[in-house]
């Protein structure tokens, strides 16, 4: 961790006797700006003076810069988020994603002084957002980024310690799935067919036939679409300060190839042929979206115009759900269908299988009402109600055996003495 050096200004005799005021300079790392600082040291000496402001230089290189600087907390969130920006290692979508929640947190602390919050301060933080109604995700979620910040001010010298080590945000609730029930899927499944092959419609049918997410159906490409009946999930649509953007998958994972249903798979083989029939008509070349326009420099299907369209779909046939409902809903019928996880897993580009279980473990009471005949079939024997009264048991139970209070104190005082005896 880099020293901050600290330069004497000026030590001279100020108000009462055997009181120096002390006037020190370092560069700010945060900024580069040169701060000077003001101290006061008790001494009867001008020698004693200069050895106490030695103590007081190696006391502030010791424990940093930040304890004399006047940075904010907004004022360092943006330092700190342009850092990030420029280092390269963050999409664009999650800078974006990282400048909103610095908002809830400076909306809350950004006129503190970066040297002033402490551990109450960002529990009082985290419980006035808890009390103005935001939900336990919604404070963990810029509760990390505060920690991942200050962690990254203690290496460069800013402040001591991270006071956010030794807090903890609240309590995650769990929020139940959204799934859609076999009659609703299958409704909403006939009503996508009739509409395709319009763009909203083909989204409906793929993501309840393979769970990708919204961002990932919208970045498939026709070269994507394999002839053995299956779609590589690629790339996905990102979303950026200046708008969405291809990137790479969410993870590892998440770059995958998925089978196709039959009539999933001679749908988009119609719509492709009937691109390539276009494109060449006009002597074009290319690679368009699959949900996109049909023309070389193709332009997707907007994920926020798709999740806009399907919820003005819902609501025009009585569905309540939004469209990541629909990887729910894929996801839950594949586990209660009887697939193993680990194929599910690999469906939905899950890091691991730990993460789908973790996810949607409880989300069918039906499919665990099922499994009890699983666990009859595991006997020789019936497990059928008997409707007849329970038989009597061959052999009648012992009678009780009981002792008075005089005969326990009796045997209690016996096997002491016993004991006695014994040692």
């Amino acid at each position: 961790m880099a020293e901050l050096n600290y330069t004497t200004r000026s030590i001279r005799q100020r108000g009462a006797e055997g009181m120096w005021e002390v006037t020190l300079s370092h560069r700010n790392p945060l900024t580069g700006e040169v701060v000077r600082t003001y101290h006061k040291v008790e001494a009867k000496t001008r020698r004693q003076a200069e050895k106490k402001r030695d103590e007081l230089i190696l006391d502030l290189e010791r424990k940093g810069g930040a304890l004399a600087t006047g940075v904010t907390v907004r004022e360092f969130m943006d330092r700190f988020l342009d850092y990030k920006e420029e280092s390269g290692t963050i999409e664009p979508s999650t800078v974006r994603g990282y400048r909103s929640e610095a908002k809830l947190i400076c909306r809350y602390i950004g006129a503190e002084k970066l040297v002033s919050v402490t551990i109450a301060t960002v529990n009082d933080w985290m419980a006035c957002m808890s009390k103005d109604g935001y939900a336990p995700k919604s404070v963990a979620k810029p509760f990390r980024l505060l920690k991942q910040a200050m962690k990254w001010a203690v290496a460069q010298d800013l402040i001591v310690k991270n006071p956010c080590d030794f807090c903890k945000p609240p309590k995650r609730v769990k929020t139940p799935i959204n799934a859609l029930n076999r009659e609703d899927r299958t409704r909403m499944m006939r009503l996508a067919r009739a509409a395709q092959p319009q763009p909203l419609g083909v989204a409906i049918e793929l993501a309840l036939t393979t769970g990708m997410r919204r961002g990932e159906v919208c970045a498939l490409r026709w070269s994507d679409l394999g002839d053995d009946a299956t779609i590589t999930v690629s790339h996905a649509l990102g979303n950026a300060d200046g708008g969405f953007y291809e990137k790479e998958p969410k993870t590892s994972s998440s770059r995958r190839t998925i089978p196709l249903t039959a009539h999933t798979f001679q749908q988009l083989t119609a719509m492709r042929a009937e691109s390539r029939r276009h494109m060449a008509e006009f002597g074009l070349a290319g690679d368009p979206y699959i949900l996109g326009t049909q023309e070389p420099g193709s332009r997707p299907y907007n994920p926020t115009q798709l999740g806009k369209d399907f919820a003005a779909f819902c609501k025009m046939n009585g569905f309540s759900c939004t469209f990541h409902d629909l990887r729910h809903t894929f996801a839950t019928m594949m586990i209660a269908g009887g697939t193993d996880v680990r194929t599910v897993a690999s469906y939905l580009g899950h890091a691991s299988v730990s993460m789908t279980l973790n996810i949607y473990a409880d989300v069918d009471p039906d499919a665990k009402k099922a499994a009890v005949s699983k666990v009859q079939d595991c006997f020789d024997m019936d497990f059928d109600l008997d409707d007849g009264p329970a038989a009597a048991p061959a052999t009648p139970p012992a009678p009780g055996i009981s002792f008075t209070v005089e005969q326990l104190e009796a045997m209690l005082q016996a096997a002491k003495a016993q004991q006695v005896g014994a040692a």
